[in-house]
């Protein structure tokens, strides 16, 4: 584990095995397989085109500048990148970005991206993080919304990629109406609050890091065809080995579709946190 040195007269009255223990027993979620997420790569390259989430992406690289973390000279590791559209804006200002993910089709749509938008200094790669072999460190290594940081370990095997700088981004609250009434129909516990970035920062505090932390919240709405509803909603409740919930699932859908559309409204809050190596 990476050692961290600690502020003269800093007293640490929380010690770090505690909050890495809560994060490791907390199981609110099975996270998704790349198979999962090969099966939403297409949506997700389209609602991450969309100009809301254009200008949102321009406004958070605007904002690294800003504040100095990247320049014209940073490289930059984006873990878990999806279909790359944050590693495309930053690749537009910093030297170099590399991006992984271990979904073949987001792996896909990042390098089909880079290459629309005519960058040459990007690099996507089809790995997971337990797998992925880091050969150097980077000026910023960032994880926004990516379930690969899933652990202590994790956690630490990013900032020990880091020279400057890590961003991380996820949820901490997310509701929605229609995916609390599958889980019920499931027997299942829907959550609403998640913990991580709760972990993620009283980790870094009981280590002398005082990460920056900032909210996002907004509305949010998925819309599907009826048939990719099925799909996505199905997997999402890992219930396709189960035929009884399975179906259950689908009528639901088939229900609450209009004109052979679903439509979902979430209620949600992110948080993001960035830090400096020290």
């Amino acid at each position: 584990m990476i050692e961290f040195k600690q502020g003269e007269g800093y007293r640490m009255h929380l010690k770090t095995e505690y909050f890495e223990d809560l994060w490791l027993s907390d199981n609110q979620k099975k996270e998704p397989t790349a198979e999962f997420w090969d099966f939403r790569a297409e949506e997700y390259n389209l609602s991450s085109s969309t100009e809301d989430a254009q200008l949102n992406r321009k406004d958070k690289v605007q904002a690294l500048i800003d504040k100095g973390i990247i320049t014209s000279e940073t490289t930059v590791l984006d873990i878990g990148c999806g279909p790359g559209q944050f590693a495309v804006e930053l690749a537009k200002k910093v030297k170099k970005v590399v991006g992984l993910d271990f979904s073949e089709n987001m792996v896909r749509f990042a390098r089909e991206n880079a290459a629309a938008a005519g960058l040459q200094n990007t690099e996507f790669i089809n790995s997971d993080w337990d797998g992925f072999q880091c050969q150097e460190s980077f000026d910023l290594v960032i994880a926004s919304m990516s379930p690969a940081i899933c652990k202590p370990d994790h956690l630490y095997k990013m900032i020990g990629s880091s020279r400057g700088f890590c961003y991380l981004s996820s949820f901490v609250e997310r509701h929605s109406c229609l995916k609390e009434t599958l889980y019920t129909l499931t027997d299942q516990h829907y959550i609403r609050q998640f913990n991580k970035l709760n972990y993620i920062f009283n980790i870094l505090w009981t280590k002398g890091i005082f990460p920056e932390l900032t909210y996002e919240t907004g509305l949010h709405k998925r819309v599907f065809p009826l048939e990719k509803a099925k799909g996505i909603y199905s997997r999402e409740l890992a219930v396709l080995d189960n035929p009884d919930q399975l179906a259950r699932v689908h009528q639901y859908l088939e229900k609450v579709a209009e004109n052979g559309v679903v439509t979902e409204a979430l209620q949600q809050r992110k948080g993001e946190l960035i830090w400096e190596i020290v």
